[in-house]
């Protein structure tokens, strides 16, 4: 009997212990220290981002909880690169007690989700990830609207793999696989008086390396327009003035030419080269000022 109330009084004492830890984690966590800490690592990866958020605090059973967190290029009072309703980040217990910095990212962004891995790796740390996500609606990401000329809206899911073999150098290397559901070009002018262009579906794999982005395969689906491009971008540190260097076909459906009777016509009068229906184009410029032209 002794002994049963000397358990439960060790029990009592252990939930005790357990509970002032966690309130006293809740109203003592620092959380400027480590807003500073994610500042700082996010700048080893680019030394233009910057990151801030509304709120930090702990994640039991271990983790951290962000809630608005945003990632600014350069001034933060412009429309951030990227920004999160909430954020959770769970470390790799085990792995930590070994030198590796591993952690699990939970994230809700842009009315859509993510999930992947994070990596620090090696005396530089360098970065590793694998990250998915699903149904980002691109009318909400206002750095998108903010850059470029023509506004690109839908549903954007896929996957992406990252690394860096020297953090915060222009060396770095990925591969992605992107899907773009019920999506619309809109045009900030009208082109051959077309404002806008559905684009049922656009399936694209590319690939990073030294700043530049190789379109292995980029495939567009719609009621309107079938087509396919491929090509390169070179990445500038303002991403507006990337350079472009595409090309790809273009073969509009009995649909489009219902609904813009003039085209037909005014393509013959351009004389642009088309084959089995298919036109031909380039792009070129800058991801804030593209240049399309008909072959």
């Amino acid at each position: 009997m002794a002994s049963e109330t000397k358990n439960k009084k060790w029990l009592g004492y252990t939930l005790y212990v357990v509970l002032v830890t966690v309130v006293l984690l809740y109203f003592l966590f620092p959380a400027q220290a480590v807003e500073d800490f994610l500042d700082n690592g996010i700048s080893r990866i680019n030394p233009e981002f910057v990151f801030e958020a509304e709120k930090i605090g702990p994640w039991i059973p271990a983790g951290l909880q962000i809630t608005a967190g945003k990632i600014y290029l350069g001034n933060p009072s412009g429309a951030a690169v990227f920004k999160t309703d909430s954020l959770y980040i769970r470390p790799h217990i085990l792995k930590l007690f070994k030198g590796a910095y591993s952690f699990d990212l939970d994230v809700e962004a842009y009315k859509g989700d993510i999930n992947g891995t994070l990596h620090f790796t090696g005396e530089e740390k360098n970065i590793a990830s694998e990250i998915a996500f699903r149904d980002f609606v691109l009318a909400e990401y206002d750095f998108l609207t903010e850059k470029f000329k023509h506004r690109l809206i839908g549903r954007l899911s896929g996957e992406i793999v990252y690394s860096n073999e020297s953090v915060g150098t222009a060396g770095g290397s990925g591969k992605a696989d992107l899907r773009l559901s019920d999506g619309q070009l809109q045009f900030q002018a009208p082109v051959f008086n077309i404002s806008s262009l559905d684009l049922q579906s656009i399936k694209l794999e590319a690939e990073l390396s030294r700043r530049e982005i190789t379109i292995i395969k980029a495939q567009l689906e719609g009621p309107e327009v079938n087509g396919s491009m491929t090509g390169s971008i070179q990445l500038q540190k303002d991403i507006g003035l990337s350079q472009l260097n595409l090309k790809g076909t273009l073969e509009p459906q009995a649909e489009f030419y219902k609904n813009h009777p003039e085209i037909r016509e005014l393509l013959k009068a351009m004389k642009t080269r088309v084959k089995r229906g298919e036109y031909f184009f380039t792009v070129t410029g800058t991801l804030g000022d593209p240049k399309f032209k008909l072959l």
